[in-house]
C-alpha cells in the first residue's frame, strides 16, 4: 500500500466529519449553558462559537467537501482542552450523535494534527 492511500483515507474521513459541524455547534451552546461547565471551559466556549458563527474563516464555508474542515478542526481542539476540564458523561449528554463525541474529537484532532505543517505541530507541544 503505498504512503498516499492512508492520507486519502484520513482526508476522506474528515470529508465526513465535517458533517458533524452542526452537531459540535448544538454541543458547543449547551454546553456553554450547563452550570456543571467551569467558567474557564466556558470562556473557550463562548470563544468557539463566536468563530464558528464569525463569517470570517480560514477556508470559505461555501467551498463544497472541504469549507467546514477550519471549523471542525478549531471546535475540535477546543473541545479537547474543555475535555480535560468537563467530566465525559456530562459532554456526552449534550451530545446529538450515535458516535462517541469523545472518540470523534480525539480522531479529528489526530488528522488536523497529521496534516499541520511540521514547525506548527512543534509549537502545539
Amino acid at each position: 500500500m503505498s504512503e498516499a492511500a492512508p492520507e486519502l483515507e484520513r482526508r476522506e474521513r474528515l470529508k465526513e466529519y465535517a458533517l458533524l459541524a452542526p452537531r459540535l455547534i448544538r454541543l458547543v451552546w449547551r454546553l456553554s449553558r450547563d452550570p456543571r461547565v467551569p467558567a474557564r471551559a466556558k470562556a473557550m466556549l463562548i470563544f468557539l462559537g463566536g468563530y464558528l458563527v464569525s463569517p470570517v474563516d480560514l477556508i470559505p464555508d461555501w467551498i463544497p467537501a472541504v469549507g467546514h474542515i477550519d471549523d471542525l478542526f478549531v471546535a475540535a481542539f477546543a473541545l479537547d482542552s474543555i475535555l480535560n476540564r468537563v467530566p465525559d458523561d456530562v459532554v456526552r449528554e449534550h451530545w446529538e450523535g450515535d458516535e462517541d463525541v469523545l472518540q470523534v474529537v480525539r480522531e479529528i484532532l489526530d488528522i488536523a494534527t497529521s496534516l499541520m505543517p511540521g514547525w506548527l505541530r512543534r509549537l502545539r507541544k
